[in-house]
């Protein structure tokens, strides 16, 4: 596809990178918009997004470097070019909840009114991300017959192998979290108990995410699954665990019915 956006001198543009930014700005602005809603204060979106985006930066990046050691072995500088991508979903998830959960007990604010906040930003983030390696060739799917499937041909994309049509699972990524936002963004006003809407990100993202995951190329880790499918199923077992042994347990409708 176009992994480099443009070139203006000495300065690079990659896709990959705007992306990310984009990514940033919109969730600043999403942000902004529910914690002002919430009763928080106008400081507190940015310190949140810029926490979040460096823990899952960083998460993100040790996720991929400890999968593909082997091709950092040999030249550790390359541990910090990020620019073109390589980095994983699950270890940004992990090392942005760190970074929302440190910053949340430093304020001594409530974790799951600032968990409700974040999952859109996690939906939209994760969409625009998707479509960032889509330009970039990474996270590419298989060889595919299918009359969708995208061949890329750019010598500097990460797809392989090249000229041959591959599933778009970059496209899929993007497609069900754009799902993922509409049905978080449909449910916000009509959820009143904290930390619902978290608990429903990380339920849908496990499920469709086990999904792709036949079509992607990563590798077997466990039982004929990759490491991604493994941790989908945590995801979703977690999530429905949360929902219906505590939102939806009977005893806790009850009582929310009688509070009206």
């Amino acid at each position: 596809m176009l992994p480099v956006l443009f070139k203006l001198g000495p300065i690079t543009v990659y896709t990959y990178g705007l992306a990310m930014a984009l990514a940033f700005l919109i969730s600043v602005f999403i942000i902004r918009h529910e914690a002002k809603r919430k009763g928080f204060s106008p400081d507190f979106p940015y310190d949140l997004v810029i926490s979040a985006m460096i823990g899952g930066i960083v998460g993100a990046r040790l996720a991929y470097i400890a999968g593909h050691w082997q091709d950092f072995a040999g030249n550790p500088a390359q541990i910090l070019a990020i620019k073109q991508g390589g980095l994983i979903f699950y270890g940004g998830l992990i090392g942005g909840a760190l970074a929302v959960l440190g910053l949340t007990r430093m304020r001594k604010l409530q974790i799951s009114k600032v968990a409700d906040i974040v999952a859109p930003c996690l939906a939209i983030g994760s969409a625009i991300g998707r479509l960032g390696c889509f330009s970039n060739g990474c996270c590419y799917g298989k060889e595919t017959t299918l009359p969708w499937g995208v061949s890329f041909t750019n010598e500097f994309s990460s797809a392989r192998p090249l000229g041959v049509p591959l599933h778009p699972t970059q496209l899929y990524e993007f497609a069900y979290n754009i799902v993922i936002l509409g049905i978080l963004w449909w449910a916000r006003p009509r959820v009143k108990s904290d930390g619902f809407l978290f608990w429903m990100y990380i339920t849908l993202y496990g499920l469709f995410r086990f999904i792709v995951e036949f079509f992607r190329t990563n590798p077997v880790f466990y039982l004929g699954m990759s490491a991604s499918q493994i941790f989908s199923i945590f995801m979703l077992a977690t999530g429905l665990t949360v929902i219906f042994g505590y939102y939806l347990k009977p005893s806790r409708l009850e009582a929310g019915r009688a509070g009206k």
